[in-house]
């Protein structure tokens, strides 16, 4: 059977949960979920149909351009997905700074990272044509330089190296003629996206920092915290990695005005993700890189943007959420890739 492999590197964890949000095997329904939501969120952009999932009317005979890839009721996926890796890192907890309900509350990092590079296998069970080819590269190319892979991805996990990849790529632009190009109004709409990749730079090397316990864990009243400074010296260590995305999102939501804005734009279970961050991967011993993402477009978003993309603003506010005791041990914060969806679809075009 013809096969084609994609080989990642996991630079932040990967998460793929089950429905008891139990991270115990890396599966391939996780995978696939978040490729397709990648995959509608750029075919719209592009002007193809990609219909809302939890209310779709797709079927055998008619269905959006993203289920004819992807499947729906009485029409099955045109490839099936392998994966082989279950290498579980060890469990990083960071409390949080307020009580909730009273309680001081615990957030977990874990999931799934290689020291080395494993494929994820493509199989294709039917004709799959130049233009899907081309649109699932297109997606894995902006997962990799932007975006992440897998779920949680708004809590800093899935970003991932690309090392090879087999799958069938065509070197012509994406052929959309007018009468295949249709309006979307299902969001997301990749025409609202924003990305941002931001350089962490701290004073001393990383390693020293987390060995000398700079980094916040928890507030000093939650009582039945345990440290774990051996986890994260493993996690800098073995993987190159630095759990830090909590630390980001807390400094974003002091950048958003509007306090009833915060929860729904920074992502819930009712209105669905809007911002992404990740954690930080290593660039050298000093310097991180996190990413910043996210899509909507209105005026919370908007002016959140305005902000970040002020170095200054975010610096200042990270400086006050990534340590503990007052410590600044952050040299600085550069941004050194801006980028929208629209910008990216028109390389695709």
């Amino acid at each position: 059977m013809e096969k084609y492999t994609l080989k990642i590197k996991t630079l932040t964890p990967i998460w793929t949960g089950n429905a008891n949000k139990k991270n115990t095997t890396l599966r391939e329904t996780g995978i696939i979920g978040n490729l397709r939501w990648w995959y509608e969120a750029i075919i719209r952009g592009l002007g193809l149909t990609a219909c809302d999932p939890t209310k779709t009317q797709c079927n055998i005979k008619n269905h959006c351009d993203a289920c004819e890839l992807f499947g729906c009721t009485g029409w099955s996926r045109k490839f099936r997905l392998e994966v082989d890796f279950n290498q579980i890192i060890p469990e990083i907890e960071i409390g949080t700074r307020k009580k909730h309900n009273n309680k001081y509350l615990k957030r977990k990092v874990e999931g799934f990272m290689s020291t080395d590079s494993f494929p994820l296998n493509f199989i294709p069970l039917k004709n799959i044509r130049k233009n899907e080819w081309y649109l699932l590269n297109a997606t894995l190319n902006i997962i990799e330089n932007y975006g992440a892979l897998g779920a949680r991805i708004s809590q800093g996990c899935g970003v991932v190296k690309i090392i090879e990849n087999t799958l069938p790529i065509s070197n012509t632009k994406i052929n959309l003629t007018e009468s295949s190009v249709k309006k979307c109004n299902v969001s997301p709409n990749f025409n609202d996206f924003f990305f941002y990749k931001y350089q962490l730079n701290f004073n001393d090397a990383i390693l020293n920092t987390i060995d000398k316990h700079k980094f916040w864990t928890h507030n000093h009243c939650h009582k039945d915290f345990a440290e774990n400074w051996n986890q994260w010296r493993i996690m800098w260590e073995n993987y190159g990695f630095l759990p830090i995305a909590f630390h980001l999102r807390d400094s974003l939501r002091t950048l958003i005005d509007n306090k009833n804005s915060r929860k729904s734009d920074m992502g819930n279970s009712d209105k669905g993700l809007k911002l992404f961050v990740s954690h930080g991967y290593k660039i050298d011993e000093n310097i991180v890189e996190c990413r910043i993402g996210g899509y909507d477009g209105n005026d919370i978003v908007g002016s959140l943007q305005s902000k970040i993309e002020k170095d200054y603003e975010l610096e200042r506010s990270l400086k006050h959420k990534l340590f503990s005791n007052g410590n600044d041990e952050l040299k600085s914060c550069k941004l050194k890739e801006k980028k929208t969806g629209k910008e990216l679809l028109e390389e695709l075009k």
